[in-house]
């Protein structure tokens, strides 16, 4: 009898845990995903595929200020695996350099969105918000896969 109780105890925790990793996950993910949502015109707009319009820029600027300080708190040690994670071991082994990452991100989106008012300055501040973007998304070594793979399923709803 004791060992029954003794399992489902460890049952009930680890269920916890999983329940956990697939919250945080939950949450990093929604939080990618309004920004590649909002960036799907202004990434067209860079390559030259959209013409320049200043209101998606805009829209994609916000959706960063407003989701890229989450990912701060969105990646507690108990969410290294599970839930479906793409996030590589970097994460939590370089934590401090990740959330630093991070803060300059918001930090450049804010100097961005004053300065870029126009075609002219939306083609030169852009690309330096798009690099730190692969900051995080490097082809190798990085915390997460590829800019333009993770960008591809990020347009697609949940």
């Amino acid at each position: 009898m004791l060992r029954i109780a003794a399992l489902s105890v460890v049952l009930v925790m680890a269920t916890t845990v999983q329940a956990q990793n697939a919250d945080a996950v939950k949450q990093r993910r929604e939080a990618m995903r309004a920004i590649a949502q909002a960036g799907g015109d202004p990434f067209k707009m860079m390559r030259g595929e959209a013409p320049f319009a200043l209101a998606p820029v805009q829209g994609v600027l916000k959706a960063i200020e407003a989701n890229a300080p989450k990912f701060k708190a969105a990646f507690p040690d108990d969410s290294k695996t599970g839930g479906g994670t793409e996030a590589t071991d970097k994460v939590w082994a370089s934590k401090a350099e990740f959330n630093a990452i991070i803060d300059k991100w918001v930090a450049d989106v804010k100097a961005a969105s004053v300065s870029i008012t126009d075609e002219a300055t939306f083609k030169v501040e852009y690309p330096k918000l798009a690099a730190t973007c692969g900051s995080c998304h490097g082809s190798r070594g990085g915390y997460a896969p590829g800019l333009g793979d993770s960008f591809r399923r990020m347009q697609t709803p949940l």
